[in-house]
């Protein structure tokens, strides 16, 4: 509740939301990989006699690997909530906070700075989504590209609501603890 500030969130928001992704993407990637060159190197190997109920390295792999892949099948949503998750926790942030107006100003050019550089980061992950190594892995990923690439746009929205719900409470809050 001492929160005296939520002027560097938007920042916190941009880079974890390209970092979210970004690891979301390799780890879909690798499993699948991995996957692949255990069914090329094992696929025929056979641990015994199938009668006896031993299986094959076939299904030792979907059944361990295979899986895992399934459950990572996750993180393409996972990682939407994720940014939709911090994105509300700047507007509940923004709430909480007691300010002086002349704060408002400096808020300003944090959130022009902060559009700025959300430029380049969305630059960047489009430089990376359009990679043919990962393409095929981003394209599972339709909601949080649509996210990532309009990032100015995202923190632009984010930044002024932010703002607007940071400096219209300011006076609300004096009167709530002086009874105006």
């Amino acid at each position: 509740m001492n929160k005296k500030g939520g002027f560097t969130d938007i920042f916190l928001f941009m880079i974890f939301a390209f970092i979210i992704v970004l690891i979301s993407v390799v780890w879909i990637f690798i499993g699948g990989e991995v996957e692949d060159q255990l069914h090329d190197t094992l696929g025929q190997m056979d641990f015994g006699n199938e009668t006896k109920g031993t299986p094959n390295a076939t299904q030792l792999i979907d059944n361990s690997v295979g899986k895992t892949n399934i459950s990572f099948g996750a993180l393409r949503w996972i990682s939407v909530l994720l940014i939709i998750g911090m994105a509300l926790s700047i507007f509940i942030g923004s709430y909480l906070v007691t300010t002086k107006p002349i704060f408002f100003i400096p808020y300003i050019f944090i959130t022009i700075i902060a559009i700025v550089v959300s430029v380049p980061i969305s630059n960047t992950y489009e430089i990376l989504m359009t990679d043919p190594t990962l393409a095929s892995t981003f394209a599972g990923f339709t909601a949080t590209n649509f996210m990532i690439l309009q990032l100015p746009m995202f923190v632009t929205i984010i930044g002024i609501t932010g703002g607007i719900i940071m400096f219209t409470r300011m006076g609300k809050r004096e009167e709530q603890y002086y009874g105006y």
